[in-house]
């Protein structure tokens, strides 16, 4: 049924499905963030406080890596304190360790190799989401006042500098220079009067405190910089495979040695950022002498302001090797003489992608498919025995392996030690119930760990078990027993009790 319109409303209207269909992209955008960005999945998971907490108190600060099994341990020496908060956390630290690296909440390295060329350890640090997700939780707890002087004029500040120097204009950059020597001008002389005096103390700390508000985002941006890099490195690795390197400038140039991760988005930001940094060192560090001599700061600002270059300037070095081994790595790739294989290989497999694909409308998911694949020469495996070599790895840089050293005697002390870092001794324990039990006539776990104390934590406290489950008797009573963790930190359980009454053998 038609309506009668006036001269105004026949003007063009938007389409309303084009606005529908951009807020639904918009929120499709949003909804695959909340289910992959580690940084919400973070803020979302069921023990998201119990989690930042831990996150925060064990890679914050200036631990930012650590092996995961010691990451581990410390987590399973903080949970205990949670639970009697009230939280909810039934499983190890280990289980939340790879729950968080599955994720993507934690990122897992492997370090340099050591000396000797034994690999290096399997590290975990906070990927930026989780930084982010941190950070905004810090913003939350911790937030600036209303209106800050400091920050506004920072603001204001840069925005006139900015205005200033992009101006196209010479004679108008000209003035602003001289605008800025007349106001230093009038500066130098109210010193030299006397005139001049030194902010109040209250507006010293406020700039130092939005120092440290701005430098406290900088990790998480290194973060999103070494990720960056690294996808910059596959996306290249998929072009060198895509090519097909008859007259190929792309594989041209990485051949001669063009980096074109420094010259990336990502690259130029650290190659301006650690310029900027190493031009500024020493000028800075006089700086933060002087800041921390004369501005009034609580013990933890102070020492966040005296970590700050340090801490920075590991970061800078750290993702500058990281770019320099994803380089060497590429031009290995391309002087390796391997491309040709691995770019068969991928046409194969796609070839194969592609007849699946035709044959998934006629075939059900579940039909028995009878195909024989003949053996090669080389026998089947477990997987877990194989120990594949990365030629893109960072162990492959190494100088080339010592000559072989003749063997030197062990002694049975190393060889114990060693085999205590990864099972329980038995022959202690043994020993230690048995000596309890020629005192006493008998013993129970809880006498034992009184007598002797738990060298290897947990681990003593469950041997023990073990062993009384199989030599004692259950008396259906519980007894409290406490130890020390590997750690130092005291631990007590109630454990059902059982009693030695003879050797254990």
């Amino acid at each position: 049924m038609g309506t009668a319109s006036s001269p105004g409303d026949a003007a063009p209207r938007p389409a309303a499905g084009h606005g529908a269909g951009r807020r639904g992209q918009a929120a499709r955008a949003v909804r695959a963030l909340l289910q992959e960005h580690p940084g919400w999945v973070l803020l979302r998971s069921r023990n998201a406080a119990a989690a930042v907490v831990l996150l925060d108190r064990n890679l914050g600060a200036s631990r930012r890596r650590l092996p995961v099994e010691q990451l581990a341990d410390r987590i399973d020496d903080d949970v205990p304190e949670l639970r009697r908060a009230g939280f909810e956390l039934p499983y190890s630290g280990y289980f939340y360790v790879s729950e968080w690296i599955d994720e993507g909440v934690l990122v897992r390295r492997r370090a340099a190799p050591q000396a000797g060329g034994e690999p290096g350890a399997e590290t975990v640090e906070l990927s930026d989401g989780a930084l982010l997700a941190i950070r905004f939780v810090s913003r939350l707890s911790r937030p600036h006042p209303a209106v800050t002087p400091s920050r506004l004029g920072a603001v204001l500040d840069g925005l006139h500098r900015l205005a200033d120097e992009a101006d196209p204009d010479p004679e108008a950059r000209l003035a602003a220079l001289l605008e800025q020597r007349a106001a230093l001008d009038a500066r130098i002389e109210r010193a030299r009067r006397g005139d001049s005096e030194a902010v109040p103390a209250d507006v010293a700390a406020e700039r130092a405190r939005e120092i440290l508000a701005l430098a406290g985002d900088i990790p998480a941006d290194l973060a999103r910089v070494r990720t960056e890099l690294e996808r910059t490195d596959r996306e290249l690795r998929r072009r060198l495979l895509e090519s097909d390197g008859s007259r190929d400038t792309f594989l041209d140039d990485i051949y001669r040695g063009v980096d074109h991760l420094a010259e990336s988005e990502a690259g130029r930001g650290l190659v301006g950022f650690r310029e900027l940094l190493r031009q500024s060192e020493h000028t800075a560090q006089d700086d933060l002498g002087r800041v921390l001599d004369s501005v009034h700061l609580t013990p933890g600002e102070a020492s966040a302001l005296r970590r700050l270059l340090p801490t920075l300037q590991d970061a800078a070095d750290e993702l500058t090797d990281t770019m320099g081994v994803l380089r060497r790595a590429l031009q290995r790739t391309v002087r390796s003489g391997e491309l040709p294989a691995e770019r068969a290989l991928r046409r194969l497999i796609g070839e194969a992608q592609d007849a699946a694909l035709a044959a998934a409308p006629d075939v059900a998911p579940g039909t028995e498919l009878r195909l024989t694949l003949p053996l090669g020469a080389v026998a089947p495996r477990s997987v877990g025995g194989l120990a594949p070599h990365n030629p893109g790895g960072e162990d492959a840089e190494a100088p080339p392996a010592a000559p072989a050293l003749p063997p030197r005697p062990v002694s049975l002390t190393a060889l114990r030690a060693m085999a205590r870092d990864s099972e329980i001794d038995v022959d202690e324990l043994r020993g230690h119930v048995n000596d309890v039990v020629d005192r006493a006539g008998r013993a129970t776990v809880g006498s034992v760990l009184g007598a002797h104390p738990a060298t290897q934590g947990a681990a003593s406290v469950v041997g023990l078990l073990t062993l009384a489950e199989q030599h004692g008797t259950p008396t259906g009573d519980r007894e409290d027993v406490s130890w020390r963790s590997s750690r130092g930190v005291a631990r007590r359980a109630a454990l059902p009790q059982h009693q030695f009454e003879e050797h254990v053998p």
